[in-house]
């Protein structure tokens, strides 16, 4: 289930800060599989249409709902960062197998997980043509 209430808090934070240029949020667990509509909000913080040029998503868990909310408002937004991580089941067998370098393993499911996320964000129309997204891995 989508949590509404964790993207209005967001949301009202984003309104209570009209002259906001960056914004950066640290392994906020945000609920939900993302499956609600960022177009049931109807007002759009002003710091979207007029200052906040960039964010950064560290920890990000997959929450796509806010990430395309931003890049459909933000008129002057410049760069977005996510910092994308992969965690292992240390049980898994293939990591006692000395043919597997568990960075290796991580960095292919890090690289894949990116390369999904910029393929859905491109689906999404972006308010700012200059804005880049850049991905960090942890």
């Amino acid at each position: 289930m989508y949590d509404i209430d964790q993207m209005e808090t967001l949301l009202n934070f984003l309104e209570l800060s009209p002259n906001l240029e960056s914004l950066i949020i640290d392994q906020v667990n945000f609920t939900g599989n993302g499956s609600g509509h960022v177009s049931t909000f109807k007002v759009v913080p002003s710091c979207l249409v007029v200052s906040l040029k960039s964010i950064e998503i560290r920890k990000f868990n997959g929450y796509l709902e806010m990430v395309k909310y931003v890049l459909m408002h933000g008129r002057v937004l410049q760069m977005v960062i996510i910092e994308t991580y992969y965690s292992v089941d240390p049980t898994d067998r293939r990591y006692n197998n000395k043919r597997y370098n568990k960075k290796n393993i991580e960095a292919k499911r890090v690289e894949a997980l990116n390369k999904s996320l910029m393929t859905i964000l491109r689906q999404t129309p972006w308010a700012s043509a200059g804005c880049v997204i850049k991905f960090l891995s942890s």
